[in-house]
């Protein structure tokens, strides 16, 4: 009798084994007729004819703009890149084999078109990571690695820190030509229309804002450069542009406004009393403040001489304004220590600070020295400040003014956004 209950439960146990394994492996019957039954070879491309060239879809996901490198124009960026192909190889009836519809795949299993970064700034090409492709019945393959990138960018530093920057991301396939695939932008569509997806996709939910730079535009672009060959993985590009804002908020608080206010500290040295021996002292201080400033600045921006920073032009310009200030100040006090022992005043200079010419004690002559540098002082004071707020207002004014073009590319009117897609 315990023989019997033993064999009856062996029975229902193997039954009920069998019966989950072969859920189980549906999946597996699946794989094994795809790639073994079928010879499946991923290192040949998935076209019928060797003249067809495979269409992949390609779109661009913005997770975050991490930041932008001036000093090594570097774009560094958190992105998912969504391909889709069809792979005839992989098609399958769904009926035969339980009614499965998706396939997650290695993809070392699969043939990959292998689209690269071309402009990246570190020659690594791989993803971040390699996630499944995700295969239908019909073959159609969908397979999106998240990618962290660093591409070149170059830097215009013309109006620093009230600058816009146009950075790209230029894919390419790695080892096909234009004849063997041909890249395209991916397209979405509803009940009613399909359209191309020319920009780069931003989920507000997912997406983390930039504390510096701010996205104006998103556009992308499939290039075909006529003057390549068509044998040359060169002729086609995807390309997505980021045309980015600066946010000056930073740069005004910490260095712009300390350094007007430092820089407006030179007219203050004419008010200074030639005895008091600090009107050196005080222009030369603000010239040493200046100095600080522009090293700081140098090493926020890329070592070229393209260009220079409207930043950097201001205090060269403050800075000449202050040397000016430096040399007013050595005429200034020697024109107040002069003595009638060491100078006769001219007769010049007597017709024009309306010397009187009657005999007049050394002492008070002496005064009349002082005097004529106080009036020096005072007439270079309503020089220089003139001149330092006008210059001040003229040069920031061409960095508030510097605005990125209201659409994309020059000539086109299309704005390149989601909210107005070009309907096929």
């Amino acid at each position: 009798m315990k023989l019997l209950r033993a064999a009856l439960a062996s029975v229902f146990l193997l039954t009920l084994l069998s019966s989950e394994c072969w859920g189980r492996n549906e999946e597996e019957r699946l794989i094994n007729h795809l790639f073994k039954e079928r010879g499946y070879n991923k290192d040949l491309r998935p076209v019928e004819r060797q003249q067809d060239a495979v269409d992949v879809y390609l779109a661009l996901t913005l997770s975050n703009l991490i930041s932008l490198k001036e000093v090594d124009e570097t774009l560094l960026t958190n992105v998912w890149i969504d391909h889709m192909w069809t792979d005839y190889r992989l098609s399958w009836n769904s009926t035969e084999f339980d009614g499965i519809d998706m396939l997650r795949l290695p993809p070392s299993m699969v043939w990959l078109p292998e689209i690269v970064l071309e402009n990246n700034n570190d020659a690594q090409f791989q993803v971040a990571y390699y996630s499944n492709v995700l295969v239908d019945p019909t073959g159609l393959c969908y397979w999106l690695p998240p990618a962290i990138f660093r591409s070149s960018c170059s830097i215009n530093v013309n109006y620093f820190p009230f600058d816009w920057q146009n950075c790209t991301l230029k894919f390419t396939s790695l080892t096909y030509n234009a004849k063997e695939i041909k890249m395209l932008l991916k397209e979405e569509a509803d009940e009613t229309s399909k359209w191309t997806v020319e920009w780069i996709i931003i989920d507000p939910a997912s997406f983390t804002e930039n504390g510096e730079w701010e996205i104006i535009h998103r556009p992308a672009k499939k290039n075909m450069y006529k003057h390549i060959p068509m044998e040359s993985n060169k002729h086609q590009d995807i390309t997505f542009y980021l045309v980015i804002k600066r946010k000056p908020l930073f740069y005004i608080v910490n260095i712009i406004i300390p350094c007007v206010l430092i820089s407006f500290l030179a007219s203050l040295v004419y008010y200074l009393p030639a005895d008091s021996g600090e009107k050196m002292t005080l222009s030369i201080s603000v010239l040493l403040a200046q100095s600080v400033f522009l090293l700081l600045i140098s090493q926020r921006l890329p070592e070229t001489s393209m260009s220079v920073p409207l930043i950097v032009k201001y205090l060269m310009f403050i800075m000449v304004l202050v040397t000016v200030v430096v040399l007013n100040c050595v005429v200034v006090l020697n024109l107040h220590f002069r003595t009638p022992s060491t100078h006769v005043m001219s007769d010049w200079t007597k017709r024009v600070t309306h010397y009187n010419y009657e005999p007049t004690l050394c002492s008070q002559e002496k005064d009349n020295w002082s005097g004529i540098a106080r009036t020096v002082d005072r007439l270079c004071l309503f020089l220089v400040t003139p001149v330092m707020t006008v210059g001040t207002i003229i040069i920031f004014l061409m960095g508030i003014c510097n605005h990125p073009p209201h659409l994309p590319f020059k000539g086109d009117t299309h704005d390149y956004r989601e909210e107005n897609p070009r309907l096929l």
